[in-house]
Protein backbone atom coordinates (compact mmCIF):
# COMPACT_ATOMS: atom_id res chain seq x y z
CA UNK A 1 0.00 0.00 0.00
CA UNK A 2 3.00 2.36 1.01
CA UNK A 3 4.60 1.36 -2.38
CA UNK A 4 1.32 2.45 -4.38
CA UNK A 5 0.54 5.63 -2.48
CA UNK A 6 4.22 6.38 -3.28
CA UNK A 7 3.93 5.33 -6.74
CA UNK A 8 0.23 7.45 -7.38
CA UNK A 9 1.67 10.73 -5.60
CA UNK A 10 5.01 10.38 -7.68
CA UNK A 11 2.70 10.57 -10.90
CA UNK A 12 0.63 13.36 -9.26
CA UNK A 13 3.61 15.76 -8.90
CA UNK A 14 4.90 14.71 -12.70
CA UNK A 15 1.57 15.34 -13.85
CA UNK A 16 1.73 19.02 -12.17
CA UNK A 17 4.96 19.45 -13.65
CA UNK A 18 3.61 19.36 -17.09
CA UNK A 19 0.21 21.32 -16.42
CA UNK A 20 2.55 23.65 -15.45
CA UNK A 21 4.81 23.59 -17.88
CA UNK A 22 1.95 23.84 -20.53
CA UNK A 23 0.51 26.63 -18.91
CA UNK A 24 3.44 28.73 -18.49
CA UNK A 25 4.36 27.97 -22.21
CA UNK A 26 0.83 28.88 -23.49
CA UNK A 27 -0.02 31.92 -21.21
CA UNK A 28 2.72 33.03 -19.78
CA UNK A 29 4.25 33.47 -15.69
CA UNK A 30 1.73 35.71 -14.85
CA UNK A 31 -1.33 33.83 -16.00
CA UNK A 32 0.44 30.34 -14.27
CA UNK A 33 0.43 32.05 -10.81
CA UNK A 34 -2.54 33.36 -11.23
CA UNK A 35 -3.86 29.97 -11.23
CA UNK A 36 -1.54 28.37 -8.82
CA UNK A 37 -3.63 30.96 -6.51
CA UNK A 38 -7.00 30.06 -7.23
CA UNK A 39 -5.63 26.01 -6.86
CA UNK A 40 -4.44 26.89 -3.41
CA UNK A 41 -7.77 28.59 -2.77
CA UNK A 42 -10.05 25.78 -3.25
CA UNK A 43 -7.33 22.60 -2.37
CA UNK A 44 -5.15 23.56 -0.08
CA UNK A 45 -2.11 21.09 0.14
CA UNK A 46 -4.22 18.39 -0.79
CA UNK A 47 -3.36 19.43 -4.20
CA UNK A 48 -0.67 17.58 -4.31
CA UNK A 49 -2.73 14.39 -3.75
CA UNK A 50 -3.12 11.27 -5.94
CA UNK A 51 -6.05 12.43 -8.02
CA UNK A 52 -9.34 10.66 -7.57
CA UNK A 53 -8.87 7.41 -9.59
CA UNK A 54 -10.66 7.86 -12.46
CA UNK A 55 -13.50 5.01 -13.73
CA UNK A 56 -12.68 3.70 -16.45
CA UNK A 57 -15.88 1.38 -17.15
CA UNK A 58 -19.40 0.80 -15.61
CA UNK A 59 -18.76 -1.33 -12.61
CA UNK A 60 -21.21 -4.72 -13.79
CA UNK A 61 -19.88 -6.82 -10.75
CA UNK A 62 -21.15 -5.11 -7.96
CA UNK A 63 -23.84 -4.18 -9.96
CA UNK A 64 -25.03 -7.37 -10.57
CA UNK A 65 -24.60 -8.65 -7.20
CA UNK A 66 -27.15 -6.07 -6.56
CA UNK A 67 -29.73 -7.41 -8.89
CA UNK A 68 -29.67 -10.72 -7.22
CA UNK A 69 -31.33 -9.43 -4.31
CA UNK A 70 -34.06 -6.88 -6.90
CA UNK A 71 -34.90 -10.42 -8.85
CA UNK A 72 -35.82 -12.33 -5.80
CA UNK A 73 -38.13 -9.07 -4.17
CA UNK A 74 -39.62 -8.69 -7.67
CA UNK A 75 -40.55 -12.31 -7.71
CA UNK A 76 -42.55 -12.18 -4.84
CA UNK A 77 -44.53 -8.68 -5.97
CA UNK A 78 -45.17 -10.26 -9.15
CA UNK A 79 -46.61 -13.63 -7.57
CA UNK A 80 -48.43 -11.39 -5.23
CA UNK A 81 -50.15 -9.74 -7.82
CA UNK A 82 -51.05 -12.85 -9.84
CA UNK A 83 -52.66 -14.43 -7.40
CA UNK A 84 -54.77 -11.67 -6.64
CA UNK A 85 -58.36 -11.97 -8.35
CA UNK A 86 -58.93 -9.85 -11.66
CA UNK A 87 -61.26 -7.67 -12.00
CA UNK A 88 -64.21 -8.93 -13.84
CA UNK A 89 -63.74 -5.93 -16.37
CA UNK A 90 -59.79 -6.89 -16.81
CA UNK A 91 -59.56 -6.98 -21.10
CA UNK A 92 -57.44 -9.93 -21.87
CA UNK A 93 -56.34 -9.38 -25.60
CA UNK A 94 -55.00 -12.08 -27.44
CA UNK A 95 -51.60 -11.48 -28.56
CA UNK A 96 -49.63 -12.85 -31.02
CA UNK A 97 -45.61 -13.73 -30.71
CA UNK A 98 -43.61 -13.79 -33.84
CA UNK A 99 -40.67 -15.90 -33.16
CA UNK A 100 -37.95 -14.86 -35.55
CA UNK A 101 -35.48 -18.04 -35.75
CA UNK A 102 -31.86 -17.25 -36.04
CA UNK A 103 -29.04 -19.92 -37.15
CA UNK A 104 -26.84 -18.84 -34.26
CA UNK A 105 -29.71 -19.45 -31.51
CA UNK A 106 -31.13 -22.41 -32.93
CA UNK A 107 -30.49 -24.79 -30.33
CA UNK A 108 -31.94 -21.93 -27.84
CA UNK A 109 -35.50 -22.29 -29.68
CA UNK A 110 -37.02 -24.93 -26.63
CA UNK A 111 -36.18 -22.81 -24.16
CA UNK A 112 -38.17 -19.55 -25.78
CA UNK A 113 -41.33 -21.62 -26.84
CA UNK A 114 -41.14 -23.06 -23.23
CA UNK A 115 -40.92 -19.30 -21.58
CA UNK A 116 -44.11 -18.54 -23.54
CA UNK A 117 -45.90 -21.98 -22.91
CA UNK A 118 -45.29 -21.57 -18.98
CA UNK A 119 -46.79 -17.84 -18.96
CA UNK A 120 -49.24 -16.79 -16.35
CA UNK A 121 -51.22 -15.15 -18.87
CA UNK A 122 -53.00 -17.67 -21.55
CA UNK A 123 -54.34 -15.72 -24.25
CA UNK A 124 -51.79 -15.76 -26.71
CA UNK A 125 -50.52 -17.85 -29.82
CA UNK A 126 -47.29 -18.61 -31.76
CA UNK A 127 -45.91 -18.19 -35.16
CA UNK A 128 -42.39 -18.94 -35.94
CA UNK A 129 -40.35 -17.34 -39.08
CA UNK A 130 -36.85 -19.18 -39.68
CA UNK A 131 -34.54 -16.52 -41.23
CA UNK A 132 -33.56 -19.23 -44.11
CA UNK A 133 -35.25 -22.28 -45.08
CA UNK A 134 -32.36 -24.51 -44.57
CA UNK A 135 -32.90 -23.83 -40.91
CA UNK A 136 -36.68 -25.90 -41.24
CA UNK A 137 -35.27 -29.51 -40.60
CA UNK A 138 -33.57 -28.94 -38.02
CA UNK A 139 -36.63 -26.20 -36.46
CA UNK A 140 -39.13 -29.16 -37.25
CA UNK A 141 -37.27 -31.74 -34.94
CA UNK A 142 -36.89 -29.54 -32.42
CA UNK A 143 -40.49 -27.66 -32.10
CA UNK A 144 -43.34 -29.51 -30.31
CA UNK A 145 -46.01 -30.96 -32.77
CA UNK A 146 -49.70 -30.68 -33.50
CA UNK A 147 -49.89 -27.71 -30.21
CA UNK A 148 -52.91 -25.82 -31.76
CA UNK A 149 -51.42 -22.60 -30.51
CA UNK A 150 -47.92 -23.06 -32.42
CA UNK A 151 -47.83 -21.88 -36.25
CA UNK A 152 -44.81 -22.65 -38.64
CA UNK A 153 -44.16 -20.89 -42.02
CA UNK A 154 -41.54 -21.91 -44.02
CA UNK A 155 -39.21 -19.15 -44.46
CA UNK A 156 -38.83 -15.21 -43.75
CA UNK A 157 -39.83 -13.43 -46.86
CA UNK A 158 -40.69 -10.22 -48.31
CA UNK A 159 -44.22 -11.45 -47.87
CA UNK A 160 -44.12 -12.34 -44.35
CA UNK A 161 -45.44 -9.38 -42.84
CA UNK A 162 -48.75 -10.34 -44.97
CA UNK A 163 -48.88 -13.10 -43.10
CA UNK A 164 -48.48 -11.24 -40.14
CA UNK A 165 -51.41 -9.25 -40.34
CA UNK A 166 -53.37 -12.01 -41.03
CA UNK A 167 -52.51 -13.51 -37.60
CA UNK A 168 -56.02 -13.04 -35.11
CA UNK A 169 -54.64 -11.32 -32.50
CA UNK A 170 -55.63 -7.79 -31.45
CA UNK A 171 -51.45 -7.23 -30.26
CA UNK A 172 -48.31 -8.84 -32.06
CA UNK A 173 -45.18 -9.05 -30.36
CA UNK A 174 -41.90 -9.52 -32.10
CA UNK A 175 -39.45 -12.52 -30.49
CA UNK A 176 -36.16 -13.97 -31.82
CA UNK A 177 -34.79 -16.93 -30.56
CA UNK A 178 -32.49 -17.14 -27.46
CA UNK A 179 -35.03 -14.55 -25.55
CA UNK A 180 -36.80 -15.78 -23.05
CA UNK A 181 -39.83 -14.04 -21.08
CA UNK A 182 -40.66 -13.57 -17.52
CA UNK A 183 -43.33 -15.94 -16.66
CA UNK A 184 -45.01 -12.90 -15.66
CA UNK A 185 -44.51 -10.85 -18.85
CA UNK A 186 -47.37 -11.19 -21.21
CA UNK A 187 -49.31 -10.54 -17.52
CA UNK A 188 -47.41 -7.41 -16.74
CA UNK A 189 -48.26 -6.18 -20.27
CA UNK A 190 -51.56 -6.87 -20.50
CA UNK A 191 -51.79 -4.74 -16.94
CA UNK A 192 -50.07 -1.91 -18.70
CA UNK A 193 -52.79 -2.27 -21.47
CA UNK A 194 -55.80 -2.11 -19.16
CA UNK A 195 -54.11 1.11 -17.01
CA UNK A 196 -53.01 2.54 -20.61
CA UNK A 197 -55.60 2.07 -23.14
CA UNK A 198 -54.07 4.20 -25.62
CA UNK A 199 -51.19 1.71 -25.49
CA UNK A 200 -50.31 0.97 -29.36
CA UNK A 201 -46.66 0.00 -28.08
CA UNK A 202 -45.39 -1.69 -25.23
CA UNK A 203 -41.84 -2.64 -24.41
CA UNK A 204 -40.00 -3.28 -21.05
CA UNK A 205 -36.65 -3.35 -19.36
CA UNK A 206 -34.36 -6.61 -20.06
CA UNK A 207 -31.25 -8.49 -18.49
CA UNK A 208 -28.98 -11.17 -20.20
CA UNK A 209 -28.31 -14.90 -19.54
CA UNK A 210 -24.72 -15.64 -18.65
CA UNK A 211 -23.30 -19.43 -19.35
CA UNK A 212 -24.76 -20.25 -15.62
CA UNK A 213 -27.99 -19.42 -16.58
CA UNK A 214 -27.74 -16.10 -13.95
CA UNK A 215 -29.65 -13.49 -14.90
CA UNK A 216 -27.09 -10.56 -15.39
CA UNK A 217 -26.56 -7.22 -16.81
CA UNK A 218 -29.60 -5.37 -16.35
CA UNK A 219 -30.91 -2.83 -18.78
CA UNK A 220 -33.23 -0.32 -17.18
CA UNK A 221 -34.17 1.99 -19.80
CA UNK A 222 -35.52 5.22 -20.44
CA UNK A 223 -39.02 6.21 -21.38
CA UNK A 224 -39.70 6.55 -24.64
CA UNK A 225 -36.72 8.58 -26.47
CA UNK A 226 -36.66 8.91 -30.46
CA UNK A 227 -33.38 10.55 -30.54
CA UNK A 228 -31.68 7.52 -28.32
CA UNK A 229 -33.62 4.95 -30.47
CA UNK A 230 -32.44 6.09 -33.78
CA UNK A 231 -28.58 5.54 -31.96
CA UNK A 232 -29.29 2.29 -30.36
CA UNK A 233 -32.25 0.16 -30.87
CA UNK A 234 -33.24 -0.31 -26.99
CA UNK A 235 -36.49 -1.64 -27.63
CA UNK A 236 -35.70 -5.32 -28.93
CA UNK A 237 -35.68 -7.66 -28.40
CA UNK A 238 -39.67 -7.91 -27.42
CA UNK A 239 -41.97 -5.54 -27.27
CA UNK A 240 -45.93 -5.57 -28.69
CA UNK A 241 -47.42 -3.68 -31.26
CA UNK A 242 -51.31 -3.18 -31.28
CA UNK A 243 -52.48 -4.87 -34.94
CA UNK A 244 -54.33 -1.56 -35.99
CA UNK A 245 -50.52 0.29 -36.32
CA UNK A 246 -49.25 -2.46 -38.19
CA UNK A 247 -52.02 -2.02 -40.95
CA UNK A 248 -51.18 1.04 -41.20
CA UNK A 249 -47.29 0.02 -42.82
CA UNK A 250 -46.95 -0.44 -46.52
CA UNK A 251 -45.99 -3.81 -46.66
CA UNK A 252 -44.14 -3.44 -50.08
CA UNK A 253 -41.42 -0.87 -48.31
CA UNK A 254 -40.44 -3.60 -45.43
CA UNK A 255 -36.59 -4.60 -45.48
CA UNK A 256 -35.98 -8.45 -45.43
CA UNK A 257 -32.56 -8.58 -44.07
CA UNK A 258 -33.83 -6.45 -41.27
CA UNK A 259 -37.56 -7.39 -40.70
CA UNK A 260 -38.37 -6.79 -37.27
CA UNK A 261 -36.62 -3.49 -37.30
CA UNK A 262 -38.13 -1.68 -40.34
CA UNK A 263 -41.47 -2.89 -38.74
CA UNK A 264 -40.83 -1.05 -35.79
CA UNK A 265 -39.61 1.96 -37.38
CA UNK A 266 -43.04 2.08 -39.56
CA UNK A 267 -44.94 1.45 -36.23
CA UNK A 268 -43.48 4.08 -34.35
CA UNK A 269 -44.22 6.57 -37.28
CA UNK A 270 -47.74 6.06 -36.66
CA UNK A 271 -48.13 6.50 -32.97
CA UNK A 272 -47.23 8.52 -30.05
CA UNK A 273 -48.61 5.79 -27.36
CA UNK A 274 -45.65 3.97 -26.47
CA UNK A 275 -45.05 2.74 -23.40
CA UNK A 276 -42.75 1.44 -21.31
CA UNK A 277 -42.76 -0.88 -18.53
CA UNK A 278 -39.89 -0.68 -15.92
CA UNK A 279 -39.42 -3.97 -14.82
CA UNK A 280 -36.88 -6.49 -16.67
CA UNK A 281 -39.82 -9.19 -18.42
CA UNK A 282 -37.02 -11.04 -20.70
CA UNK A 283 -33.69 -12.28 -20.77
CA UNK A 284 -31.04 -12.28 -23.83
CA UNK A 285 -29.26 -15.62 -23.62
CA UNK A 286 -27.30 -14.98 -26.77
CA UNK A 287 -26.81 -11.77 -28.58
CA UNK A 288 -28.06 -11.57 -32.20
CA UNK A 289 -26.00 -10.85 -35.43
CA UNK A 290 -27.20 -8.19 -36.79
CA UNK A 291 -27.21 -6.53 -40.52
CA UNK A 292 -26.11 -2.83 -40.18
CA UNK A 293 -26.06 -2.31 -43.29
CA UNK A 294 -29.68 -3.25 -43.87
CA UNK A 295 -30.72 -1.20 -40.57
CA UNK A 296 -28.46 1.71 -41.68
CA UNK A 297 -31.19 1.61 -44.88
CA UNK A 298 -34.07 1.01 -42.76
CA UNK A 299 -33.05 3.76 -41.02
CA UNK A 300 -32.17 5.87 -43.84
CA UNK A 301 -35.96 5.44 -45.32
CA UNK A 302 -37.65 5.92 -41.81
CA UNK A 303 -35.80 9.66 -42.37
CA UNK A 304 -37.05 10.01 -45.60
CA UNK A 305 -40.53 9.15 -44.71
CA UNK A 306 -40.30 11.92 -42.01
CA UNK A 307 -38.85 14.61 -43.99
CA UNK A 308 -35.70 14.81 -41.57
CA UNK A 309 -32.65 15.94 -43.63
CA UNK A 310 -29.95 13.47 -42.00
CA UNK A 311 -26.84 11.57 -42.43
CA UNK A 312 -26.30 7.98 -40.98
CA UNK A 313 -22.82 6.97 -39.62
CA UNK A 314 -22.20 3.38 -38.11
CA UNK A 315 -19.91 3.67 -35.19
CA UNK A 316 -18.66 0.08 -35.29
CA UNK A 317 -15.92 0.80 -32.02
CA UNK A 318 -19.23 1.93 -30.43
CA UNK A 319 -22.11 -0.42 -31.75
CA UNK A 320 -24.16 2.74 -32.51
CA UNK A 321 -25.37 4.94 -35.26
CA UNK A 322 -23.96 8.46 -35.40
CA UNK A 323 -26.59 10.68 -36.59
CA UNK A 324 -25.68 14.35 -38.32
CA UNK A 325 -28.47 16.61 -38.49
CA UNK A 326 -28.47 18.99 -41.44
CA UNK A 327 -30.70 22.41 -41.60
CA UNK A 328 -30.56 25.26 -44.28
CA UNK A 329 -30.38 27.92 -42.27
CA UNK A 330 -27.51 28.97 -40.46
CA UNK A 331 -29.77 31.28 -38.08
CA UNK A 332 -27.38 33.78 -35.52
CA UNK A 333 -26.85 32.50 -32.35
CA UNK A 334 -26.16 35.17 -29.40
CA UNK A 335 -23.24 33.09 -26.88
CA UNK A 336 -23.98 34.68 -23.21
CA UNK A 337 -21.04 34.19 -20.73
CA UNK A 338 -21.96 35.75 -17.31
CA UNK A 339 -18.40 36.30 -15.63
CA UNK A 340 -16.75 38.36 -12.16
CA UNK A 341 -12.87 38.78 -12.43
CA UNK A 342 -12.26 35.83 -14.51
CA UNK A 343 -9.92 37.70 -16.75
CA UNK A 344 -7.51 34.85 -17.53
CA UNK A 345 -10.07 32.03 -17.38
CA UNK A 346 -12.64 34.41 -19.52
CA UNK A 347 -9.78 35.00 -22.17
CA UNK A 348 -8.90 31.09 -22.24
CA UNK A 349 -12.94 30.55 -23.23
CA UNK A 350 -13.30 33.52 -25.60
CA UNK A 351 -10.11 32.67 -27.68
CA UNK A 352 -11.22 28.92 -28.10
CA UNK A 353 -14.16 30.82 -29.55
CA UNK A 354 -12.56 32.73 -31.81
CA UNK A 355 -9.77 30.29 -33.05
CA UNK A 356 -11.84 27.18 -32.95
CA UNK A 357 -15.24 27.75 -34.28
CA UNK A 358 -15.93 27.19 -37.62
CA UNK A 359 -19.83 28.55 -37.19
CA UNK A 360 -19.38 32.26 -38.71
CA UNK A 361 -22.89 33.72 -37.87
CA UNK A 362 -22.39 34.38 -33.73
CA UNK A 363 -22.40 36.86 -31.36
CA UNK A 364 -20.69 36.86 -27.59
CA UNK A 365 -22.28 39.05 -24.91
CA UNK A 366 -20.08 38.56 -21.88
CA UNK A 367 -22.39 40.01 -18.42
CA UNK A 368 -20.11 41.13 -16.31
CA UNK A 369 -21.39 41.20 -12.79
CA UNK A 370 -19.28 44.67 -11.35
CA UNK A 371 -15.80 43.25 -11.58
CA UNK A 372 -13.17 45.24 -9.78
CA UNK A 373 -9.94 43.45 -10.77
CA UNK A 374 -8.77 46.54 -13.01
CA UNK A 375 -6.57 43.43 -15.32
CA UNK A 376 -10.38 42.31 -16.31
CA UNK A 377 -11.50 46.09 -16.95
CA UNK A 378 -8.31 46.44 -19.40
CA UNK A 379 -8.70 43.51 -20.68
CA UNK A 380 -12.67 44.40 -21.70
CA UNK A 381 -11.38 47.41 -23.06
CA UNK A 382 -9.45 45.28 -25.81
CA UNK A 383 -12.65 43.45 -26.86
CA UNK A 384 -15.17 44.05 -29.63
CA UNK A 385 -17.98 42.34 -28.24
CA UNK A 386 -20.85 43.57 -26.01
CA UNK A 387 -20.21 44.02 -22.42
CA UNK A 388 -23.17 44.27 -20.10
CA UNK A 389 -22.90 45.23 -16.99
CA UNK A 390 -24.65 43.77 -13.84
CA UNK A 391 -24.70 44.93 -10.91
CA UNK A 392 -26.92 42.95 -8.38
CA UNK A 393 -25.46 40.24 -5.87
CA UNK A 394 -24.42 37.26 -8.24
CA UNK A 395 -27.60 35.85 -9.63
CA UNK A 396 -27.35 33.17 -12.87
CA UNK A 397 -31.24 33.77 -14.03
CA UNK A 398 -30.94 37.20 -13.63
CA UNK A 399 -27.79 37.62 -15.72
CA UNK A 400 -28.59 35.82 -18.31
CA UNK A 401 -32.29 37.26 -18.72
CA UNK A 402 -30.36 40.78 -18.73
CA UNK A 403 -28.39 39.42 -21.77
CA UNK A 404 -30.70 38.60 -23.74
CA UNK A 405 -32.37 41.56 -23.84
CA UNK A 406 -29.55 42.65 -25.86
CA UNK A 407 -29.19 39.40 -27.64
CA UNK A 408 -30.22 39.87 -31.50
CA UNK A 409 -29.87 35.76 -32.43
CA UNK A 410 -32.59 33.35 -33.25
CA UNK A 411 -30.44 31.04 -30.97
CA UNK A 412 -29.27 31.29 -27.56
CA UNK A 413 -26.45 29.70 -26.25
CA UNK A 414 -25.39 30.31 -22.14
CA UNK A 415 -22.24 29.30 -21.61
CA UNK A 416 -19.87 29.25 -18.31
CA UNK A 417 -16.36 31.35 -18.83
CA UNK A 418 -14.70 28.39 -17.85
CA UNK A 419 -15.00 26.16 -20.88
CA UNK A 420 -12.79 25.89 -23.35
CA UNK A 421 -13.83 24.67 -27.02
CA UNK A 422 -12.27 21.43 -27.98
CA UNK A 423 -14.21 20.72 -31.80
CA UNK A 424 -14.39 23.35 -34.63
CA UNK A 425 -17.62 21.82 -35.41
CA UNK A 426 -18.89 22.56 -31.84
CA UNK A 427 -21.69 24.82 -32.61
CA UNK A 428 -22.48 23.36 -36.23
CA UNK A 429 -23.66 19.98 -34.18
CA UNK A 430 -25.38 22.00 -31.37
CA UNK A 431 -27.09 24.22 -34.11
CA UNK A 432 -28.17 21.28 -36.62
CA UNK A 433 -29.89 19.54 -33.38
CA UNK A 434 -31.98 22.61 -31.73
CA UNK A 435 -33.06 23.18 -35.81
CA UNK A 436 -35.10 20.38 -35.85
CA UNK A 437 -38.81 20.72 -35.14
CA UNK A 438 -39.79 18.86 -32.04
CA UNK A 439 -36.25 20.08 -30.04
CA UNK A 440 -36.62 23.02 -27.57
CA UNK A 441 -32.83 22.54 -26.01
CA UNK A 442 -29.32 21.03 -26.83
CA UNK A 443 -26.51 20.54 -24.65
CA UNK A 444 -23.05 18.81 -25.01
CA UNK A 445 -20.94 16.37 -23.89
CA UNK A 446 -18.52 18.24 -21.01
CA UNK A 447 -15.21 17.13 -20.42
CA UNK A 448 -12.76 17.41 -17.14
CA UNK A 449 -9.12 18.18 -17.75
CA UNK A 450 -8.24 14.24 -17.31
CA UNK A 451 -10.67 13.13 -20.05
CA UNK A 452 -13.23 12.28 -17.49
CA UNK A 453 -16.83 13.20 -18.07
CA UNK A 454 -18.26 16.44 -16.10
CA UNK A 455 -21.59 16.64 -18.02
CA UNK A 456 -23.37 13.69 -20.00
CA UNK A 457 -27.16 14.92 -19.16
CA UNK A 458 -28.75 16.08 -16.28
CA UNK A 459 -31.45 13.83 -14.35
CA UNK A 460 -33.21 13.79 -10.81
CA UNK A 461 -34.14 11.45 -8.42
CA UNK A 462 -37.81 10.99 -6.45
CA UNK A 463 -36.24 13.56 -4.45
CA UNK A 464 -35.95 16.12 -6.94
CA UNK A 465 -31.90 16.25 -6.77
CA UNK A 466 -30.22 16.64 -10.23
CA UNK A 467 -26.91 15.21 -11.06
CA UNK A 468 -24.71 13.82 -13.40
CA UNK A 469 -25.09 10.29 -14.47
CA UNK A 470 -21.48 8.72 -15.09
CA UNK A 471 -19.55 11.91 -13.87
CA UNK A 472 -15.92 10.63 -13.31
CA UNK A 473 -16.19 8.00 -15.46
CA UNK A 474 -14.08 7.94 -18.39
CA UNK A 475 -14.60 10.08 -21.56
CA UNK A 476 -14.13 6.86 -24.03
CA UNK A 477 -16.07 4.12 -22.47
CA UNK A 478 -19.11 3.26 -22.90
CA UNK A 479 -20.87 4.12 -19.84
CA UNK A 480 -24.02 2.31 -19.04
CA UNK A 481 -25.30 0.31 -22.09
CA UNK A 482 -23.63 2.55 -24.29
CA UNK A 483 -25.93 5.49 -23.10
CA UNK A 484 -22.64 8.07 -22.71
CA UNK A 485 -22.09 7.42 -26.59
CA UNK A 486 -25.90 8.20 -27.72
CA UNK A 487 -27.83 11.11 -28.64
CA UNK A 488 -30.63 10.90 -25.83
CA UNK A 489 -33.59 12.99 -24.47
CA UNK A 490 -32.87 14.35 -20.96
CA UNK A 491 -35.20 16.01 -18.61
CA UNK A 492 -32.50 18.53 -18.54
CA UNK A 493 -28.67 19.61 -19.98
CA UNK A 494 -26.51 21.90 -17.56
CA UNK A 495 -26.87 25.71 -18.50
CA UNK A 496 -22.82 25.33 -18.46
CA UNK A 497 -23.16 24.86 -21.92
CA UNK A 498 -27.00 25.24 -23.17
CA UNK A 499 -28.81 26.20 -26.17
CA UNK A 500 -32.63 27.66 -26.83
CA UNK A 501 -34.26 28.82 -29.11
CA UNK A 502 -34.95 32.27 -28.55
CA UNK A 503 -38.96 31.89 -29.33
CA UNK A 504 -38.77 29.04 -27.28
CA UNK A 505 -36.96 31.02 -24.43
CA UNK A 506 -39.56 33.77 -24.42
CA UNK A 507 -42.64 31.04 -24.75
CA UNK A 508 -41.64 29.73 -21.39
CA UNK A 509 -40.71 32.77 -19.48
CA UNK A 510 -37.07 33.23 -19.42
CA UNK A 511 -34.73 32.16 -16.64
CA UNK A 512 -36.97 31.99 -13.35
CA UNK A 513 -35.04 34.83 -11.54
CA UNK A 514 -36.09 32.95 -7.92
CA UNK A 515 -33.51 30.51 -8.83
CA UNK A 516 -30.42 32.45 -8.10
CA UNK A 517 -27.47 30.35 -8.11
CA UNK A 518 -28.99 26.40 -8.49
CA UNK A 519 -31.84 24.63 -10.28
CA UNK A 520 -32.21 27.56 -13.23
CA UNK A 521 -30.98 26.07 -15.65
CA UNK A 522 -33.30 22.72 -14.67
CA UNK A 523 -36.05 24.46 -13.77
CA UNK A 524 -35.89 26.23 -18.08
CA UNK A 525 -35.83 22.81 -19.39
CA UNK A 526 -38.69 21.18 -17.56
CA UNK A 527 -40.28 24.32 -18.92
CA UNK A 528 -39.29 23.23 -22.49
CA UNK A 529 -40.44 20.05 -21.58
CA UNK A 530 -44.22 20.69 -20.37
CA UNK A 531 -44.87 23.10 -23.65
CA UNK A 532 -44.18 19.61 -25.40
CA UNK A 533 -40.13 20.39 -26.66
CA UNK A 534 -37.51 18.03 -26.36
CA UNK A 535 -34.34 18.23 -24.47
CA UNK A 536 -31.11 16.28 -26.29
CA UNK A 537 -28.02 15.25 -25.10
CA UNK A 538 -25.60 14.90 -28.00
CA UNK A 539 -21.97 13.25 -26.91
CA UNK A 540 -20.82 13.96 -30.96
CA UNK A 541 -19.06 17.44 -29.53
CA UNK A 542 -17.49 17.91 -26.70
CA UNK A 543 -15.93 21.16 -24.73
CA UNK A 544 -13.83 21.40 -21.44
CA UNK A 545 -15.24 22.61 -18.60
CA UNK A 546 -13.10 22.68 -15.22
CA UNK A 547 -16.10 23.77 -12.85
CA UNK A 548 -17.68 27.07 -11.56
CA UNK A 549 -14.93 29.60 -11.58
CA UNK A 550 -17.56 32.79 -10.86
CA UNK A 551 -19.64 30.72 -9.30
CA UNK A 552 -17.77 29.16 -6.88
CA UNK A 553 -15.70 32.51 -5.59
CA UNK A 554 -19.24 33.66 -4.29
CA UNK A 555 -20.30 32.36 -0.86
CA UNK A 556 -23.56 30.34 -2.00
CA UNK A 557 -23.69 27.37 0.10
CA UNK A 558 -26.88 28.25 1.36
CA UNK A 559 -28.54 28.59 -1.48
CA UNK A 560 -28.40 24.88 -2.21
CA UNK A 561 -30.90 23.51 0.08
CA UNK A 562 -33.42 26.82 -0.45
CA UNK A 563 -33.61 26.67 -4.34
CA UNK A 564 -34.05 22.48 -4.18
CA UNK A 565 -37.03 23.40 -1.85
CA UNK A 566 -38.42 26.12 -4.55
CA UNK A 567 -37.76 23.10 -7.18
CA UNK A 568 -39.45 20.45 -6.05
CA UNK A 569 -42.06 22.60 -4.95
CA UNK A 570 -42.35 23.76 -8.32
CA UNK A 571 -42.06 20.44 -10.16
CA UNK A 572 -43.77 17.60 -7.84
CA UNK A 573 -43.88 15.20 -10.66
CA UNK A 574 -40.30 14.14 -10.31
CA UNK A 575 -41.56 12.57 -7.14
CA UNK A 576 -42.59 9.72 -9.22
CA UNK A 577 -39.30 9.54 -10.91
CA UNK A 578 -37.57 10.79 -14.14
CA UNK A 579 -39.14 9.94 -17.32
CA UNK A 580 -35.65 9.24 -19.20
CA UNK A 581 -34.01 7.75 -15.80
CA UNK A 582 -35.05 4.63 -14.79
CA UNK A 583 -36.68 4.47 -11.35
CA UNK A 584 -35.24 1.25 -10.60
CA UNK A 585 -31.71 3.38 -10.48
CA UNK A 586 -29.61 5.23 -8.02
CA UNK A 587 -27.94 8.25 -8.68
CA UNK A 588 -24.63 6.17 -9.05
CA UNK A 589 -26.37 3.51 -11.83
CA UNK A 590 -26.58 1.06 -8.69
CA UNK A 591 -30.06 -0.01 -7.95
CA UNK A 592 -31.99 1.53 -5.90
CA UNK A 593 -33.24 0.83 -2.51
CA UNK A 594 -36.81 0.88 -2.89
CA UNK A 595 -37.38 0.56 -6.60
CA UNK A 596 -40.81 -0.78 -5.74
CA UNK A 597 -42.97 -1.56 -2.53
CA UNK A 598 -43.45 -4.79 -1.68
CA UNK A 599 -47.55 -5.08 -1.49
Amino acid sequence: MVNYLGYTRWKKLKKLYYISRGIIHANGLRYYFYVVKLEFQKKGLAIFSADQKPISSFNEVSFNEEYQNYLKNLNEKLVKESSDKQNKSFYMPKISIVLIINEENLDEINNTIDSIKNQTYDNWEITIFPKNSSENTRINELIEKNNPKIHFYHKLSDTSFKNVLNLNSDFIGFLYSGTQLSKFALHEFTKEINQFPDSEILYSDHDYLNEDNLHVNPFFKPNWSPYLFRSVDYLSSFYIIKKTILQKIDSDLIISNCFVYDILLQSIENTKFIHHISIPLYSIKNKILENFNSKQLALSNHFKRLNINAKIKFKNNKNIFQIKYFHNEKPKVSIIIPTKNNYRILKRCLNSIEKKTNYNNKEIIIVDNSSTDNATKQYYSSLSHKIINYSENFNFSKMNNLAVKSSSGQLLLFLNDDTEVLDSSWLDELVSIIMQNDVGIVGPKLIFSDNTIQHAGVVFLKTGSGFHPLMRQVESSSGYHNILNSMRDYSAVTGACLMIKKEIFDKVGNFDNSFDVYYGDADLCLKVVNMGYRVIYTPFTKLLHEGSFTITKENTSHFDIENHLKFIKKWPYLKNGDPFYNSNLDWDYSISKTPFKII
